[in-house]
C-alpha cells in the first residue's frame, strides 16, 4: 500500500503513485487516506449510530425475494433522516473533492459529479462470521458504477480478526487487504472481482461508489466470437483490462465463488437458492462446448494460490 500524500489543504490523501496504480492496475490501497482526526471522528459517529440501534440489517434482492446477509448492517446516506443523524458522513456525500482528484488523474473513468452520481453507505460488521461472497460492484446493465472506494475505521484491528477484503484481479495474484484504521481501497467497479472474508471481530467501514455514463457499453458486456478466437495468452491480456471478464469470471473462478457463497450464507435463508443458481449458471456455460473449452483454457492460467497480504 501507498502512504497518502495530499496536496496542501486537500481532504483526501491520495498521492500520484496511488492514482497511477489505479489507472494501470485498476486498484490501489492507500494508508492514511483521511486525516487521522477526521477518521477518528467518523468512527465515533458510526459507533454512536450503531449503539443507538439506528443501523439496519443488510438486505438484498435475489430473484423475486429479499434476503438478509448475516451479521452485516448498513446505513444509506441517500436517506434524508440518516443524513441528519450522520452529518460527517453526509458531508462526504455532498462534496466532490475525491471525484475531482481522481478525475484529473484518470479522466477515462468519466466520473460524474454531485450527490446523485454517488452512493455512500456506512457498514457495520458485527463479527460472528459476517462476510460478502464474490461479486463485482458493477455486474452489468443498468448499473452505472465506475469507481469503488472503501475506507476502514478499525483502530484496534489485528491479524486473526478477519473481515479483510480480498481482491481477485482477473488471472492475477489475489490481494488480501487488512481493514486497518484510515486505510482506503480504490478499484474499478466493473473490473475487480472481490469478496469480504468472514469477520471474527466487529468491523466498521464506509463505501463510496461513483457513477459514470461510460460504463457497460456493448464492448464491455459482450463476449464476441473475435474474443473467443484469440490465442489464449492474448485473450488473457485483453480480459485483464476489460469488463468483458465479467461474462466468464463465475466459471473461471467457480470454486472461489461457491466457497464464498457458503462462507456467507450457510445456515441462512437463501443459501440453497444461491448455490442452485450458481450451479445452473455453470451448467449453462458447460453446455456450449466452445465456450467451456475457452473457460478451461482461462482456468489453466489462474496463478497458484499465493495471496499477497497487505
Amino acid at each position: 500500500p501507498s502512504a497518502g500524500a495530499p496536496a496542501p489543504g486537500a481532504r483526501w490523501r491520495l498521492g500520484d503513485a496511488s492514482l497511477e496504480e489505479l489507472r494501470t492496475r485498476a486498484f490501489a490501497v492507500v494508508d492514511g487516506c483521511l486525516d487521522a482526526e477526521e477518521a477518528a471522528a467518523l468512527r465515533q459517529e458510526a459507533q454512536d449510530f450503531v449503539s443507538a440501534g439506528r443501523i439496519r440489517e443488510h438486505r438484498f434482492q435475489f430473484g423475486n425475494k429479499q434476503y438478509t446477509k448475516p451479521h452485516i448492517f448498513e446505513a444509506d446516506l441517500h436517506d434524508e433522516a440518516t443524513q441528519q443523524e450522520l452529518p460527517l458522513f453526509s458531508d462526504l456525500l455532498f462534496e466532490d473533492s475525491l471525484v475531482e482528484r481522481i478525475s484529473a488523474a484518470v479522466p477515462e473513468l468519466q466520473l460524474q459529479r454531485g450527490p446523485r452520481a454517488k452512493t455512500l453507505k456506512l457498514q457495520y460488521n458485527a463479527g460472528s462470521g459476517g462476510c460478502f461472497p464474490c461479486h463485482y460492484d458493477n455486474a452489468g446493465r443498468p448499473n452505472r458504477r465506475a469507481l469503488t472506494c472503501v475506507v476502514y475505521l478499525n483502530p484496534t484491528w489485528k491479524d486473526g480478526d478477519g473481515g479483510e477484503i480480498e481482491l481477485l484481479p482477473f488471472l492475477e495474484r489475489e490481494v488480501r487487504v487488512r481493514p486497518l484504521m484510515g486505510r482506503a481501497v480504490f478499484f474499478r467497479s466493473d473490473r475487480v472481482l472481490h469478496r469480504v472474508l468472514p469477520a471474527i471481530a466487529e468491523r466498521y467501514c464506509f463505501s463510496i461508489w461513483v457513477d459514470s455514463d461510460s460504463t457497460n457499453s456493448s464492448q464491455d458486456c459482450n463476449l464476441t466470437p473475435s474474443i473467443l478466437n484469440m490465442p489464449v495468452d492474448e485473450c488473457a491480456r485483453f480480459l485483464r483490462t476489460s469488463p468483458v471478464q465479467r461474462t466468464v469470471s463465475r466459471a473461471v473462478y467457480a470454486d472461489v465463488y461457491e466457497g464464498s457463497l457458503r462462507d456467507c450464507m450457510t445456515g441462512s435463508d437463501g443459501c440453497a437458492e444461491m448455490l442452485t443458481a450458481h450451479a445452473a449458471h455453470l451448467e449453462q456455460q458447460r453446455s456450449n462446448p466452445r465456450l467451456w473449452g475457452f473457460v478451461e483454457r482461462l482456468q489453466s492460467l489462474r496463478p497458484p494460490t499465493d495471496v499477497n497480504v497487505v
